[in-house]
Order: structure tokens, then sequence, then C-alpha cells
């Protein structure tokens, strides 16, 4: 039996009485959701624009595909707002040291979502809540086995024994190739032949357990709901019902033999659920193919999630019971925690699961416009190949019959062939088209203002006015977006963060800007809130490239007046509005330009200056060097007029000398006077400079 939560904790219940409940269950709500399959039906028949049953031959068979124009116009804007440069949902940090924690649990959800072929499974999601009013995602752990046969050859024994040391392997067949080769037997010295194995082959089937999360869409006709159900959560009762090969059970870990007996080719899905599928895939065939092998016969599978007092407590649980057959045979039951399945709703509606989507909106307007289109089509056919009146017996018919331009019409009388001439008047529908055409811009804000392309209102209106269609047409996208986010996204990356936390008994390793991150799903919290990212704004991308440019350019100019530690705007701010920047531009890998986590701000902060020295310290030191100035001053001016008096009293000398010389005639050796003078004026003057310095000192 399969269990995914817990085998040893499955409940004793009474199956006859459950059995009951799940067939009242299953049968009003298939009735419910069967009743929707006509309309669903219909709609997909409206976007594909397949020609309707009561055009009659031989009149215009055109038909408008306005449904089509509407989703495919959309569809692009809303997988840009999911898959672009903005994180649809984000789990909030409980505190500021839990912020690391919260942006790395919203990075890996995202991350499991993109590995589970994100991007397929919600576009098919997006466009049946879009066509076929709602879209749903299933997400689930699957302990299932996957069997693969391997081949080996040329194997020693050791590379034999490695392989069966693997719990996952198992020898299916094992075939050991010998050789006859020559020996000499080292007692007797005789020439034997021996048999050696020179090489072994086997064949190994290895069961590996795909213990990995899985997310992927669902048809709409396969997902059951309560008819009274406001939303997927509350629900009393929701289903899964598909058909799946005997296989397939096998691997999810039912017993063959209590498959086998229920397998068999048949369709089990009503008229109407039964069109909507061929309403997707005309070519595709109900009968289902007739294999003689057992695995690969099918079986009709339900999974049913609902409340029921499995213990008798008073309180009913959820519960995930298993059943196979039309008559609902119960295979397992197990407590559950979440449902997991979500709904994508484009336009809920309030007080019940299923609202409306763009489809039923266009739908009478494709109608009538294919309507007026195909009459318009016929006046001007009629006009142009008018019917003509002969008289029978006198016209050859087939000349009147070949429509061919120039081909002549033979009569044996003239006047035997009478043209009735037919006027155009579809010229009286053009205007009725122009205001079907209108009021599918009104319904859906679709058109060619909004995008752009229509010149002659682009030359004739002024800007203020482009930009307001424009912005309004984005305003319905946006609104539709916040919808599917608010309805599906935020419960698919709820469903998928407990289902880590849950299930995940290893930690992983993934790629978080440009670096692999080791993540531990098993310590995260499994009750964090979650936020929107979908903004309703009323500017367009560049315009919020031009305020975050604006921004950023402010930003600069505090931080270089009042510092980077100011009180206004951190590094960190600016970097963010630096990357939103580039995020808005369209590149969604923000780390190839820039470093977006910042270090703290005290990292930036300028080196503390040396404290201002004392006012009155300052004052006494100018004193100090002011009154070494003057004392300096002075010894030079005393240093220079000692100077001024010795050269005076040499000039005296000098001239008494030469006074002696001429009254007495005495030989004076005047070079040695001069010299005797000079010896005590440098003395003087060293002493006098030994001095200064010494004074300049102190």
């Amino acid at each position: 039996m399969h269990d995914d939560n817990n085998p040893a904790d499955e409940p004793e219940v009474d199956l006859t009485e459950l059995s009951a409940v799940i067939q009242s269950e299953f049968d009003d709500a298939e009735d419910f959701i069967d009743s929707l399959g006509h309309e669903r039906a219909e709609a997909t028949e409206y976007y594909k624009g397949t020609m309707p049953e009561e055009v009659v031959e031989g009149h215009s068979r055109f038909v408008s595909t306005d449904v089509r124009d509407a989703v495919n116009f959309m569809m692009p804007s809303l997988m840009r707002i999911f898959f672009g440069h903005n994180r649809v949902c984000e789990f909030v940090p409980n505190g500021p040291e839990d912020i690391p924690v919260a942006q790395q649990q919203t990075e890996y959800i995202n991350h499991l979502i993109q590995k589970n072929n994100g991007y397929q499974v919600i576009h098919a999601a997006l466009k049946d809540a879009l066509i076929r009013k709602a879209g749903y995602v299933k997400a689930y752990f699957a302990d299932e086995y996957e069997v693969t046969t391997h081949e080996y050859t040329d194997l020693d024994e050791q590379q034999v024994m490695a392989l069966q040391m693997d719990a996952d392997n198992e020898i299916m067949e094992r075939v050991d190739r010998v050789e006859a080769v020559q020996a000499v037997n080292p007692e007797t010295g005789e020439t034997v032949e021996e048999d050696i194995t020179v090489g072994i082959d086997v064949t190994v089937r290895r069961s590996r357990s795909k213990d990995q999360i899985v997310i992927e869409a669902l048809p709409p006709e396969e997902v059951l709901i309560s008819r009274n159900a406001r939303d997927m959560e509350t629900a009393s009762y929701v289903a899964h019902r598909s058909t799946k090969t005997v296989n397939e059970l096998v691997a999810m870990g039912y017993d063959y033999d209590e498959i086998i007996d229920y397998a068999g080719i048949s369709d089990e899905l009503s008229t109407d659920s039964n069109r909507e599928r061929l309403s997707r895939n005309p070519l595709e065939d109900i009968t289902y193919n007739d294999r003689p092998d057992e695995l690969a016969q099918n079986v009709y599978y339900v999974e049913h999630f609902l409340r029921y007092d499995m213990d008798g407590d008073g309180y009913a649980e959820r519960l995930r019971v298993c059943t196979i057959g039309t008559a609902h045979n119960v295979v397992n039951i197990e407590a559950w925690d979440d449902l997991p399945i979500v709904m994508f709703s484009s336009d809920p509606e309030p007080h019940t699961a299923i609202g409306g989507c763009i489809a039923d909106y266009v739908k009478p307007l494709q109608l009538a416009k294919s309507q007026i289109i195909r009459d318009t089509l016929d006046s001007l056919g009629h006009s142009v190949f008018p019917r003509y009146g002969v008289v029978e017996g006198q016209v050859n018919m087939d000349d009147v019959l070949n429509t061919d331009v120039g081909q002549p019409i033979r009569m044996r009388q003239p006047g035997a062939v009478q043209p009735f001439t037919v006027p155009f008047v579809g010229q009286a529908a053009f205007p009725v088209i122009d205001y079907l055409d209108q009021l599918r811009e009104d319904r859906t804000g679709v058109s060619k203002a909004s995008v752009g392309l229509n010149a002659e209102s682009m030359q004739s209106t002024t800007a203020a006015a482009i930009t307001n269609t424009i912005s309004n047409a984005q305003g319905r996208v946006e609104v539709t977006a916040r919808n599917l986010a608010e309805t599906g996204f935020k419960a698919l990356f709820r469903l998928v963060n407990r289902l880590a936390i849950k299930h995940m008994d290893r930690g992983d390793v993934f790629r978080l800007r440009n670096e692999f991150v080791p993540v531990d799903p098993r310590l995260w919290d499994n009750d964090k809130d979650l936020i929107v990212n979908v903004a309703l704004a009323g500017s367009s991308d560049a315009e919020k490239v031009g305020f975050l440019t604006m921004l950023s350019s402010k930003q600069e100019m505090v931080m270089q007046q009042m510092g980077l530690d100011n009180p206004l705007v951190t590094p960190q701010q600016y970097a963010n509005t630096l990357a939103r920047i580039v995020e808005l531009s369209g590149f969604k890998d923000v780390d190839t330009f820039m470093n977006t986590q910042m270090p703290p701000s005290e990292a930036f902060a300028e080196p503390e200056q040396a404290p201002l020295p004392d006012p009155a310290m300052i004052v006494a030191q100018a004193e100090i060097e002011k009154t070494r100035a003057d004392n300096q001053l002075a010894r030079e001016k005393m240093f220079i007029e000692d100077d001024r008096k010795r050269d005076e009293l040499e000039a005296e000398t000098m001239l008494k000398i030469a006074e002696l010389q001429a009254r007495y005639g005495a030989q004076i050796n005047v070079a040695e006077v001069k010299s005797i003078l000079e010896r005590d004026k440098e003395a003087i003057r060293q002493a006098a400079k030994l001095q200064a310095v010494q004074g300049y000192a102190q």
C-alpha cells in the first residue's frame, strides 16, 4: 500500500461508511465540474477558432479570433512578470537575524520551481486560467522507484563485488568467460592446461528511489471540487481523477496483485469532460491502446482529499483516500497535512471557488463579430457573383455554372440568361464591427493603441493621453497578474516550502548569486509569512527606470555632501537602487554588473582625527616660540654689532701701522697682525654661535 506520510499510523476506520461518504462527495463534485466542462470546451473552441457546426454550406465560414487575440496579448506580459526580474513571492523574515535565512528560503523555493520545468508548468496553468476559468498545479513529494537495467562487460571479481555491495543493485545474470592456457606444474614439471577467468559479464537491475519534489500542471477536467466550496484550501472535498498504468501504480508502491484486477481499457470521464479534452487535441483518441502486456494497462485512479473524523475525537481531519476503479475501491488511507493542488484564477469571484476568465467576457463579442463578418462576406459574394435567371432548355447549363472570367454562355435565343444584380450592403455593418472592437477593448484592455500600433491615434493625441492609454491597458494586465499571484503563486510557494521542510532528509546545494550555497530546509520556519511583489502601478518600466535614475542621483549627492555614514542614505540602499534599475532594464542577473551586498556603513567611515589641542596650550606654545625668536634675533644683532666693531678696530690698527711705518720707518709684519685679528674674530664668532644654539634648545 502506497503511503507518503506514515504507513505505521494508518487509521482504523469504518470502510463502509467512508466509502459511502466518498461516493456521495465524488458524485456531487463530478456533476458540478462536468457542468463546467461544456463551457470550458466551448471556450477552448473559441480560442482555437474552430468552425461552428451550424454554418450552412455555401456561405462564408469566417471565424473571428478575439479570444485568442486577447489571451495571446496578455500571456507575454504575465510570463514576463512571473519569470522576469521580480521575485513574485518572498518569505518575510521574523526579525533582523532572520533576513539571510528568509532570503535563502525565497531563492531556494524559486530554484525548486524552476528545476521542475517551472516555466512550462506555470505557462499551462496561466493559459488554463485565462481560457478555462481555472488553472491547476499539483506539488507533491514523490518517493517512487525508478528501475533501470545495465550491462557490464570485462569486469574482474573485485568490480563485481563492488556492484553487489550497492543495495540498489541486483545481479540478474552473470557470465564468466574462461580461456584454456598452458602452465607448468612446479612439482612435476609437466605442462598442463588450466581454465582461467579472463572477464565477467553481468546484467544489473538497479532500483533507485526518486525522492524529490514534483510540480506538474493538471488538466482542469481532472480536478474535482465540492459545489459549495469558497476556495481550494477550505473546501470540504477535492479530488484528482486520472488514468494511470499498472506500472506507474506499482512504482508508487502499490501491490501488483491488488492493482491488476482493476486494469482495463475504459474512459471514466463524462461526455462534457471528454469534449473538453478533445477540444484541446481534436486528434486524440479517447479509447486507449489495447496493449497485451499487463503493466501497460490503464487503471482509473482517484485521490480524494476530504474532511472526515477518522478517530472519533469530534474533529474532522483532512484525509487522503486513494481509490481505484469506478466503484472507488479504497487502497490507501492516511492523514494529510496540506492540500497538494493549488488553483490559479485570473478573475476570482467572491464567495465561490471558481471565478471567471477573459474568455467568458470575449466569447459573446467573438460570436457576434463572426456572424456579422460572415453576413458581410456573403453580401459581397452575391454582389460579385450574382445569380442568373435562365430559360430552361434554351441555355447551356455548363456555361452558366462556369464562373471563369470571360467565358461565354451559349444561348438558343436572346435574353435566355438574366443576371440578378444584388447590391453590396455590408458597409452598414462596419460601424457595428468597430463598436464590438471597442467593447472588447473596454472588457480586456487589449487594443492597438495600448501597444503603440495605432499610428493615427498616436499622431493626433497628446503624449499624456498616450501614456494614460498604455498605462490603463497595463493596469488590466497587472490586476490579472496580482489575482494569479494571490490565488496560485502564493499557495504554491507555501506548499513547496512545507514539502521541502517535511520530506527533505538531507541538505542541498544550489547556485545563488554566482555562488554555490548549501541549504538545509529542515531548519527553516514552516509558518513564515509570504508577500506578493506584483504591484499595481500606473507607470511603465521605462518610467520606473527614469524615476530610479533620478533617485540615484539624489542619493549620490547626499552621500557626497553628508558622507557615507549619513542618516539619510546608506551604501546598501544606493546599491539596491542601481540593482533595481538593472532589473527593470531587462537583465535578470544583477550580480554580473555589480555587487549588491554592501559591507556595513561603518566600513566606509572616515578615520577619526586627533582631538584638537587646548587653546591655552596653543597660546603658550606661541609665546614660547616668539620668545625664542626674539632671543635669536637679539643674539644675531649682537653678533653683527661685534663684527662691525672688530672691523673698525682692524681698520684703525692698519691705519696706525701705516703711520708708524711712514714716521719711523719701522718694519711691521702686516700679514701676521691680520692673521691674529682674524683668529680672534673666528674664535669669538664660533663661541657666539654655540651660545645661540644652546639658547634655542632651552
